[in-house]
Protein backbone atom coordinates (compact mmCIF):
# COMPACT_ATOMS: atom_id res chain seq x y z
CA UNK A 1 0.00 0.00 0.00
CA UNK A 2 1.69 3.28 -1.05
CA UNK A 3 2.03 5.70 1.96
CA UNK A 4 0.17 8.70 3.07
CA UNK A 5 -0.22 10.76 6.58
CA UNK A 6 -3.22 9.48 8.15
CA UNK A 7 -4.09 13.47 9.08
CA UNK A 8 -5.02 13.99 5.32
CA UNK A 9 -7.78 10.70 5.69
CA UNK A 10 -8.88 12.04 9.16
CA UNK A 11 -9.39 15.54 7.32
CA UNK A 12 -10.96 13.96 4.48
CA UNK A 13 -13.66 12.41 6.44
CA UNK A 14 -14.17 15.74 7.88
CA UNK A 15 -14.42 17.73 4.85
CA UNK A 16 -11.52 19.77 5.61
CA UNK A 17 -8.73 19.11 3.26
CA UNK A 18 -6.37 21.97 1.20
CA UNK A 19 -6.31 21.83 -2.43
CA UNK A 20 -3.04 20.80 -2.01
CA UNK A 21 -3.93 18.17 0.29
CA UNK A 22 -6.56 16.82 -2.06
CA UNK A 23 -4.11 16.37 -4.82
CA UNK A 24 -2.08 14.22 -2.50
CA UNK A 25 -5.36 12.02 -1.35
CA UNK A 26 -6.50 11.77 -4.81
CA UNK A 27 -3.07 10.58 -6.03
CA UNK A 28 -3.19 8.15 -2.98
CA UNK A 29 -6.51 6.42 -4.23
CA UNK A 30 -5.65 6.20 -8.06
CA UNK A 31 -2.48 4.62 -6.92
CA UNK A 32 -4.10 1.38 -6.35
CA UNK A 33 -7.47 -0.41 -5.86
CA UNK A 34 -6.11 -1.64 -2.10
CA UNK A 35 -5.72 2.17 -1.13
CA UNK A 36 -9.49 2.74 -2.36
CA UNK A 37 -10.98 -0.14 -0.49
CA UNK A 38 -9.16 0.82 2.42
CA UNK A 39 -10.07 4.00 2.68
CA UNK A 40 -14.07 3.37 1.66
CA UNK A 41 -13.77 0.99 5.00
CA UNK A 42 -12.04 3.75 6.91
CA UNK A 43 -15.22 5.88 5.48
CA UNK A 44 -17.98 3.37 6.28
CA UNK A 45 -17.14 3.15 10.05
CA UNK A 46 -16.38 6.82 11.07
CA UNK A 47 -19.96 7.64 9.55
CA UNK A 48 -21.24 4.46 11.41
CA UNK A 49 -19.23 4.96 14.97
CA UNK A 50 -18.12 9.20 14.08
CA UNK A 51 -14.58 8.80 14.68
CA UNK A 52 -11.38 6.39 14.09
CA UNK A 53 -8.66 4.83 16.07
CA UNK A 54 -4.83 4.37 15.15
CA UNK A 55 -2.87 1.81 17.39
CA UNK A 56 0.84 0.77 17.25
CA UNK A 57 1.69 -1.95 15.16
CA UNK A 58 2.19 -4.15 18.29
CA UNK A 59 -1.37 -3.38 19.23
CA UNK A 60 -2.27 -5.58 15.72
CA UNK A 61 -2.51 -8.97 16.88
CA UNK A 62 -3.71 -8.07 20.01
CA UNK A 63 -6.26 -6.60 19.30
CA UNK A 64 -7.20 -9.15 16.68
CA UNK A 65 -7.30 -12.09 18.88
CA UNK A 66 -8.82 -10.51 21.83
CA UNK A 67 -11.69 -10.22 18.92
CA UNK A 68 -11.59 -13.71 17.99
CA UNK A 69 -11.73 -14.66 21.67
CA UNK A 70 -15.05 -12.48 22.21
CA UNK A 71 -16.66 -13.98 18.67
CA UNK A 72 -16.22 -17.55 20.08
CA UNK A 73 -17.39 -16.72 23.37
CA UNK A 74 -20.46 -14.65 22.12
CA UNK A 75 -23.39 -16.98 22.97
CA UNK A 76 -27.52 -15.97 23.70
CA UNK A 77 -28.51 -13.57 25.54
CA UNK A 78 -26.08 -10.57 23.68
CA UNK A 79 -26.55 -8.85 20.67
CA UNK A 80 -23.93 -8.42 17.89
CA UNK A 81 -24.45 -5.72 15.52
CA UNK A 82 -22.29 -6.53 12.13
CA UNK A 83 -19.89 -4.12 10.42
CA UNK A 84 -17.64 -3.09 13.34
CA UNK A 85 -14.45 -3.09 12.61
CA UNK A 86 -11.05 -1.17 13.63
CA UNK A 87 -8.70 0.90 11.92
CA UNK A 88 -5.29 0.14 12.77
CA UNK A 89 -1.64 2.28 11.84
CA UNK A 90 0.96 3.52 13.17
CA UNK A 91 1.24 6.64 16.02
CA UNK A 92 -0.30 9.66 15.56
CA UNK A 93 0.93 11.55 12.29
CA UNK A 94 3.00 9.08 11.09
CA UNK A 95 2.06 7.21 8.68
CA UNK A 96 -0.63 4.76 7.76
CA UNK A 97 -0.06 0.99 8.62
CA UNK A 98 -2.50 -2.27 8.76
CA UNK A 99 -6.03 -2.23 8.80
CA UNK A 100 -7.52 -4.37 11.50
CA UNK A 101 -11.04 -5.48 9.76
CA UNK A 102 -13.61 -6.70 12.57
CA UNK A 103 -16.35 -8.42 10.82
CA UNK A 104 -18.71 -7.86 13.65
CA UNK A 105 -18.73 -6.65 17.20
CA UNK A 106 -19.97 -7.14 20.90
CA UNK A 107 -22.05 -4.56 22.61
CA UNK A 108 -21.06 -4.02 26.15
CA UNK A 109 -23.00 -6.04 28.06
CA UNK A 110 -24.41 -4.93 31.46
CA UNK A 111 -26.73 -7.10 33.57
CA UNK A 112 -30.52 -5.44 33.82
CA UNK A 113 -30.88 -2.76 36.40
CA UNK A 114 -27.09 -2.28 36.54
CA UNK A 115 -26.81 0.23 33.83
CA UNK A 116 -26.44 4.04 34.69
CA UNK A 117 -27.45 7.01 32.53
CA UNK A 118 -24.73 9.44 32.60
CA UNK A 119 -26.45 12.29 31.25
CA UNK A 120 -24.37 15.26 29.33
CA UNK A 121 -24.91 18.88 31.39
CA UNK A 122 -27.04 21.76 29.79
CA UNK A 123 -28.21 25.37 30.65
CA UNK A 124 -26.98 26.06 34.27
CA UNK A 125 -25.35 29.16 36.04
CA UNK A 126 -25.66 31.41 38.59
CA UNK A 127 -25.59 34.85 38.04
CA UNK A 128 -24.74 37.66 40.86
CA UNK A 129 -25.88 41.07 40.82
CA UNK A 130 -23.54 43.93 42.25
CA UNK A 131 -25.95 44.14 45.55
CA UNK A 132 -24.75 40.55 46.09
CA UNK A 133 -27.82 39.10 45.55
CA UNK A 134 -27.71 35.54 43.26
CA UNK A 135 -29.94 33.99 40.99
CA UNK A 136 -30.10 30.71 39.00
CA UNK A 137 -30.58 31.69 35.41
CA UNK A 138 -31.95 28.34 34.83
CA UNK A 139 -35.11 28.77 36.80
CA UNK A 140 -35.65 32.77 36.23
CA UNK A 141 -37.64 34.37 33.42
CA UNK A 142 -38.47 37.97 34.78
CA UNK A 143 -36.30 40.78 33.20
CA UNK A 144 -33.56 42.63 35.43
CA UNK A 145 -32.62 46.36 35.13
CA UNK A 146 -28.74 47.22 36.96
CA UNK A 147 -27.47 50.29 36.63
CA UNK A 148 -27.64 51.40 33.64
CA UNK A 149 -28.46 48.70 31.61
CA UNK A 150 -31.48 45.73 31.34
CA UNK A 151 -30.76 42.41 31.73
CA UNK A 152 -32.80 40.01 29.66
CA UNK A 153 -32.42 36.14 30.18
CA UNK A 154 -33.88 33.22 27.92
CA UNK A 155 -33.05 30.37 30.09
CA UNK A 156 -29.88 29.84 28.06
CA UNK A 157 -28.63 33.27 27.33
CA UNK A 158 -28.48 36.45 29.31
CA UNK A 159 -27.97 39.22 27.27
CA UNK A 160 -27.39 43.14 28.53
CA UNK A 161 -28.48 46.29 26.62
CA UNK A 162 -27.10 49.57 27.61
CA UNK A 163 -30.16 51.97 28.56
CA UNK A 164 -30.32 54.94 25.88
CA UNK A 165 -29.27 58.60 27.80
CA UNK A 166 -27.77 57.47 30.37
CA UNK A 167 -25.11 58.72 32.26
CA UNK A 168 -22.87 55.72 33.53
CA UNK A 169 -20.69 57.15 36.06
CA UNK A 170 -18.76 54.31 37.09
CA UNK A 171 -18.47 50.22 36.34
CA UNK A 172 -20.70 48.01 38.26
CA UNK A 173 -20.14 44.52 38.06
CA UNK A 174 -21.91 41.31 37.72
CA UNK A 175 -20.83 37.97 37.79
CA UNK A 176 -21.97 34.56 36.34
CA UNK A 177 -20.80 31.27 37.36
CA UNK A 178 -21.41 27.81 36.19
CA UNK A 179 -21.44 24.79 38.14
CA UNK A 180 -20.41 21.45 37.15
CA UNK A 181 -22.36 20.14 33.76
CA UNK A 182 -23.12 23.84 33.42
CA UNK A 183 -23.13 25.89 30.34
CA UNK A 184 -24.10 29.35 29.72
CA UNK A 185 -24.25 32.18 27.33
CA UNK A 186 -23.79 36.11 27.66
CA UNK A 187 -24.07 38.85 25.24
CA UNK A 188 -22.25 42.05 27.09
CA UNK A 189 -23.46 45.78 26.89
CA UNK A 190 -20.71 46.20 24.11
CA UNK A 191 -22.36 43.71 21.95
CA UNK A 192 -19.37 40.98 22.86
CA UNK A 193 -20.89 36.95 22.77
CA UNK A 194 -19.84 34.97 25.73
CA UNK A 195 -19.89 31.20 26.21
CA UNK A 196 -18.90 29.84 29.57
CA UNK A 197 -17.88 25.56 30.02
CA UNK A 198 -18.64 23.91 32.86
CA UNK A 199 -16.97 25.28 36.30
CA UNK A 200 -16.30 28.45 34.90
CA UNK A 201 -16.66 31.86 35.99
CA UNK A 202 -16.86 35.27 34.39
CA UNK A 203 -16.66 39.08 36.12
CA UNK A 204 -17.56 41.60 33.43
CA UNK A 205 -18.51 45.94 33.97
CA UNK A 206 -22.48 45.96 33.56
CA UNK A 207 -21.62 48.78 30.70
CA UNK A 208 -17.99 49.45 29.61
CA UNK A 209 -16.67 52.83 30.41
CA UNK A 210 -12.84 54.25 29.79
CA UNK A 211 -10.75 53.38 26.95
CA UNK A 212 -10.55 49.96 27.75
CA UNK A 213 -12.74 47.28 28.17
CA UNK A 214 -11.57 44.40 31.11
CA UNK A 215 -13.41 41.09 32.30
CA UNK A 216 -11.72 38.80 34.87
CA UNK A 217 -12.25 34.83 33.74
CA UNK A 218 -11.61 30.96 34.88
CA UNK A 219 -12.35 28.04 33.49
CA UNK A 220 -12.89 27.09 29.85
CA UNK A 221 -14.81 30.87 27.99
CA UNK A 222 -15.32 31.49 24.26
CA UNK A 223 -15.34 34.53 23.37
CA UNK A 224 -16.73 36.76 20.24
CA UNK A 225 -15.44 40.00 20.88
CA UNK A 226 -17.46 43.33 19.31
CA UNK A 227 -14.73 45.30 17.73
CA UNK A 228 -14.53 48.32 18.95
CA UNK A 229 -10.32 49.77 17.85
CA UNK A 230 -10.68 52.52 20.34
CA UNK A 231 -11.10 50.63 23.17
CA UNK A 232 -9.10 47.23 23.04
CA UNK A 233 -11.00 44.10 25.11
CA UNK A 234 -8.66 42.67 27.83
CA UNK A 235 -9.46 39.68 29.52
CA UNK A 236 -7.52 39.25 32.60
CA UNK A 237 -7.04 35.52 34.35
CA UNK A 238 -5.06 34.34 37.25
CA UNK A 239 -2.09 33.11 35.15
CA UNK A 240 -2.42 35.18 32.08
CA UNK A 241 -3.84 38.21 30.19
CA UNK A 242 -5.33 38.80 26.61
CA UNK A 243 -5.58 41.93 24.79
CA UNK A 244 -7.95 41.87 21.57
CA UNK A 245 -9.78 44.35 19.40
CA UNK A 246 -11.82 42.17 17.56
CA UNK A 247 -11.65 38.61 17.29
CA UNK A 248 -12.96 34.94 18.03
CA UNK A 249 -10.90 33.00 20.55
CA UNK A 250 -11.71 30.47 23.04
CA UNK A 251 -9.08 30.08 26.41
CA UNK A 252 -9.48 27.24 29.10
CA UNK A 253 -7.56 27.72 32.59
CA UNK A 254 -8.71 25.23 35.85
CA UNK A 255 -6.88 25.23 38.36
CA UNK A 256 -6.80 21.60 38.88
CA UNK A 257 -5.22 21.82 35.36
CA UNK A 258 -0.93 22.22 33.89
CA UNK A 259 -1.59 24.09 30.77
CA UNK A 260 -3.43 27.16 29.82
CA UNK A 261 -4.54 26.89 26.01
CA UNK A 262 -5.26 30.17 24.25
CA UNK A 263 -6.48 28.89 20.78
CA UNK A 264 -7.30 31.63 17.92
CA UNK A 265 -9.84 31.28 15.65
CA UNK A 266 -10.26 34.75 14.41
CA UNK A 267 -8.34 37.83 14.42
CA UNK A 268 -5.33 38.06 16.89
CA UNK A 269 -4.60 38.82 19.99
CA UNK A 270 -1.77 39.11 22.46
CA UNK A 271 -1.11 36.58 25.44
CA UNK A 272 0.89 37.93 28.37
CA UNK A 273 1.94 36.48 31.00
CA UNK A 274 4.83 37.69 33.80
CA UNK A 275 7.70 38.91 31.12
CA UNK A 276 6.85 36.71 28.23
CA UNK A 277 3.99 37.77 25.48
CA UNK A 278 2.98 36.26 22.31
CA UNK A 279 0.79 37.31 19.05
CA UNK A 280 -1.24 34.47 17.83
CA UNK A 281 -2.62 34.73 14.33
CA UNK A 282 -5.53 32.55 13.59
CA UNK A 283 -5.64 28.41 13.59
CA UNK A 284 -2.59 29.08 16.13
CA UNK A 285 -2.54 28.20 19.65
CA UNK A 286 -0.43 29.35 22.93
CA UNK A 287 0.24 26.90 25.71
CA UNK A 288 1.11 28.06 29.20
CA UNK A 289 2.72 25.92 31.68
CA UNK A 290 1.84 27.18 34.91
CA UNK A 291 4.50 24.73 36.99
CA UNK A 292 7.32 26.18 34.64
CA UNK A 293 5.95 29.74 33.55
CA UNK A 294 6.82 28.58 29.80
CA UNK A 295 4.62 29.51 26.97
CA UNK A 296 5.16 27.67 23.48
CA UNK A 297 3.07 28.76 20.11
CA UNK A 298 1.76 26.58 17.92
CA UNK A 299 -0.63 26.05 14.84
CA UNK A 300 -3.53 23.79 15.46
CA UNK A 301 -6.62 22.71 14.35
CA UNK A 302 -9.08 25.04 16.39
CA UNK A 303 -11.78 22.61 15.75
CA UNK A 304 -11.12 20.21 18.51
CA UNK A 305 -10.71 23.29 20.75
CA UNK A 306 -14.00 25.00 20.26
CA UNK A 307 -16.36 22.65 18.76
CA UNK A 308 -17.75 22.24 22.24
CA UNK A 309 -19.52 25.74 21.93
CA UNK A 310 -21.55 23.99 19.16
CA UNK A 311 -21.95 20.90 20.68
CA UNK A 312 -19.39 18.53 19.40
CA UNK A 313 -16.56 16.67 21.37
CA UNK A 314 -13.76 17.07 18.60
CA UNK A 315 -11.26 14.24 19.99
CA UNK A 316 -7.68 14.24 18.25
CA UNK A 317 -5.10 11.68 19.09
CA UNK A 318 -5.90 12.80 22.99
CA UNK A 319 -4.72 10.28 26.21
CA UNK A 320 -7.77 9.25 27.86
CA UNK A 321 -6.88 11.07 30.65
CA UNK A 322 -6.85 14.22 29.52
CA UNK A 323 -9.93 13.33 27.60
CA UNK A 324 -12.28 12.28 30.93
CA UNK A 325 -10.49 14.91 32.88
CA UNK A 326 -12.47 17.64 30.68
CA UNK A 327 -15.34 15.21 30.30
CA UNK A 328 -15.76 14.89 33.82
CA UNK A 329 -16.30 18.51 34.37
CA UNK A 330 -19.18 18.72 31.77
CA UNK A 331 -20.90 15.32 32.99
CA UNK A 332 -19.99 15.86 36.67
CA UNK A 333 -18.79 12.09 37.16
CA UNK A 334 -15.21 11.54 39.02
CA UNK A 335 -12.89 9.51 37.31
CA UNK A 336 -10.47 7.08 39.14
CA UNK A 337 -7.81 4.58 37.27
CA UNK A 338 -7.40 1.08 38.29
CA UNK A 339 -4.20 0.97 36.05
CA UNK A 340 -2.19 3.77 35.22
CA UNK A 341 -1.10 2.44 32.11
CA UNK A 342 -4.73 3.79 31.32
CA UNK A 343 -4.52 6.81 31.53
CA UNK A 344 -1.87 6.66 27.79
CA UNK A 345 -4.76 5.22 25.95
CA UNK A 346 -4.65 7.42 22.97
CA UNK A 347 -8.10 7.83 20.93
CA UNK A 348 -10.02 9.69 18.23
CA UNK A 349 -13.83 10.78 18.33
CA UNK A 350 -16.43 12.74 17.48
CA UNK A 351 -19.82 12.77 18.58
CA UNK A 352 -22.85 14.64 19.83
CA UNK A 353 -21.39 16.62 23.41
CA UNK A 354 -24.95 16.16 24.65
CA UNK A 355 -25.58 12.52 24.43
CA UNK A 356 -25.07 10.00 26.97
CA UNK A 357 -21.55 9.59 28.09
CA UNK A 358 -22.03 6.42 27.68
CA UNK A 359 -21.91 6.09 24.29
CA UNK A 360 -18.86 7.60 24.01
CA UNK A 361 -17.61 5.02 26.90
CA UNK A 362 -19.13 2.47 24.77
CA UNK A 363 -16.88 3.18 21.84
CA UNK A 364 -13.79 3.58 24.38
CA UNK A 365 -14.50 -0.15 25.30
CA UNK A 366 -14.62 -1.31 21.76
CA UNK A 367 -11.12 -0.42 21.00
CA UNK A 368 -10.05 -3.15 23.30
CA UNK A 369 -7.66 -1.24 24.86
CA UNK A 370 -9.79 -0.13 28.39
CA UNK A 371 -13.45 -1.16 30.15
CA UNK A 372 -14.87 0.92 32.67
CA UNK A 373 -17.36 0.62 35.77
CA UNK A 374 -19.70 2.88 37.17
CA UNK A 375 -20.62 3.50 40.16
CA UNK A 376 -22.96 6.48 41.19
CA UNK A 377 -21.10 9.68 39.88
CA UNK A 378 -17.64 7.37 40.08
CA UNK A 379 -15.99 5.84 37.05
CA UNK A 380 -13.22 3.56 37.19
CA UNK A 381 -11.20 2.88 34.41
CA UNK A 382 -8.54 -0.11 33.69
CA UNK A 383 -6.87 -1.45 30.87
CA UNK A 384 -8.02 -4.74 29.47
CA UNK A 385 -5.65 -8.03 30.31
Amino acid sequence: MRQIEWDIIERKLEGRLSSEEESCFKAWCTASKENRDYFHKVEKFYRENGFVKEVTDKDINISWNKFVTRQKGSKKGRRRILSYWSVAGVAACLLIGVLIFVLGKEEHVVPSGQIVAIPAGGNRAILQLSTGECIELENYSNELEEASAKIVNTGSLLSYEKKQDTLVREEIFNNVTTPRGGEYGITLADGTKVYLGALSKIEYPVTFTGNRRVVKASGEVYFEVARDTARPFIVEMKNQQIEVLGTTFNVRDYEDEVFVETTLVSGKVKVSTGDESCILAPNQQSVLDKKTGNMVQRDVDVAEFVDWKNGKLNIRNQRLEDILNRLSKWYDVYIFYVNEEAKDARFYANIDRYSDMNELLDKFEKTGQVTFKIKGNVINVSTVK
